[in-house]
């Protein structure tokens, strides 16, 4: 189910990233609006700082549409650990280019919260890998059938809803500032370990 939502997401897409191909604005702390038919809209705060968002999360009323976020920058931009955890796949396929999926464990209820990052341009990490938060994991491209060649960073937050289902969620929802709170990672912040919370998986300015 999670991987016919990304493939329908992805495709549906590729027109909307091909007609802003000659006008995103790739000036930090941007982050362009919600569709107009999505119904949970947040309001987004960026650091000023933060590497701007051409594409928000997406789910339509029969659950398809973005699963993640879109981050755009320069090919070869770092890509780091959004929290801390276990590295589950590494590896490149034809439409989505490279990619890396994170596993950072259960929370309480004993559910587990994993991202996905792909389009990478190159893969710093292996399965099995144990990442710490802001780790450099990758770095940022426009590889894969589906990146409309455009290099940016696809981002995802997918959460287990009972045993091994996973439902991609608004990666807006899952910041360790707060629902909307867009948190670049600083190495001097001590972040809370009891409950999965992400920081921006791009370094910012």
């Amino acid at each position: 189910m999670g991987r016919r939502f990304s493939m329908v997401a992805a495709i549906s897409a590729l027109p909307v990233l091909l007609g802003i191909a000659g006008c995103v604005q790739h000036e930090d702390g941007w982050a362009t609006g919600y569709r107009p038919d999505h119904a949970d809209k947040i309001a987004v705060v960026m650091p000023q700082g933060a590497p701007s968002i051409s594409q928000q999360f997406f789910r339509d009323r029969s659950g398809y549409g973005h699963a993640g976020i879109d981050i755009v920058g320069r090919i070869g931009s770092p890509v780091i650990a959004a929290a801390s955890g276990q590295v589950i796949v590494s590896y490149f396929e034809p439409a989505y280019g490279n990619r890396v999926t994170i596993d950072h464990g259960p929370n309480s209820a004993g559910l587990r919260t994993i991202t996905v990052y792909k389009h990478l341009n190159s893969r710093a990490v292996s399965a099995g890998d144990r990442v710490e938060r802001g780790q450099h994991i990758a770095t940022l491209g426009n590889t894969g059938g589906l990146a409309g060649g455009i290099p940016h960073l696809h981002f995802e937050v997918q959460r287990e809803v009972r045993p091994k289902v996973l439902r991609a969620v608004d990666p807006h929802t899952m910041w360790v500032n707060g629902v909307g709170q867009v948190s670049c990672f600083d190495p001097a912040t001590s972040y809370d370990l009891a409950q999965f919370g992400a920081t921006y998986p791009v370094p910012c300015n």
